[in-house]
């Protein structure tokens, strides 16, 4: 009888061992995904802050431990995503001013093809009636007025086609504005999938 009292008692002793040898953190270890209880709840792991939230980037998410890490980039995500609607609204607003832009620069382009020609062609015609006037020195001052008339027309005729050259230039400016509109459309899509991409790797289970 005494033997299977020792027996018993030695059974419980080693239960008893067993349970106490258990570490605290063996229960849930705190990682991202590791569910939790109580919304806005904070902890500290290894230096690494934890918060009890909703998944920002998982539809119905329950409430799991999350890295401030997580949460932040996630957050970031979640703002780019909405912004970018907006981002196209503008982008779209941008290029269709600046293809209508194009469209009346693209008319000025063809007229000055035709015109820049003949303002040239005026501007020798011009300029060789001064040269011959201005030969004719006993009529100096009585060809004053036409050498002065001339002249005058010249200027007007280069500042013609000076403007004419710029409206060249700045159709190509315009396309280039139009291209980097688009451009800048895109670079934000790709960097709202970077960032997607970034968010699900910090926000992975177990991080």
């Amino acid at each position: 009888m005494f033997r299977k009292v020792l027996v018993v008692v030695g059974a419980v002793a080693l239960v008893a061992a067993t349970t106490t040898a258990v570490p605290a953190s063996a229960a849930t270890k705190i990682s991202n995904g590791a569910s939790c209880k109580t919304a806005g709840a904070t902890t500290k792991v290894s230096g690494s802050t934890y918060k009890c939230a909703k998944n920002p980037l998982v539809k119905n998410a329950k409430l799991t431990w999350l890295s401030s890490d997580c949460l932040n980039t996630a957050s970031t995500y979640v703002k780019t995503r909405a912004n970018l609607p907006k981002i196209k609204k503008a982008t779209d607003a941008t290029v269709a001013k600046l293809d209508a832009d194009i469209l009346k620069q693209i008319a000025q382009d063809e007229k000055a093809a035709t015109k820049i020609p003949e303002y040239r062609s005026k501007i020798e015609t011009y300029t060789a009636a001064v040269t011959a006037l201005k030969a004719d020195t006993a009529n100096l001052v009585k060809n004053k007025k036409a050498i002065d008339n001339f002249n005058s027309a010249i200027r007007n005729l280069n500042a013609a086609i000076t403007a004419y050259i710029n409206v060249g230039k700045q159709s190509d400016r315009t396309k280039k504005a139009r291209a980097q509109a688009i451009t800048q459309y895109e670079n934000s899509k790709a960097d709202l999938e970077t960032s997607l991409s970034m968010a699900n790797l910090i926000c992975s289970k177990g991080f």
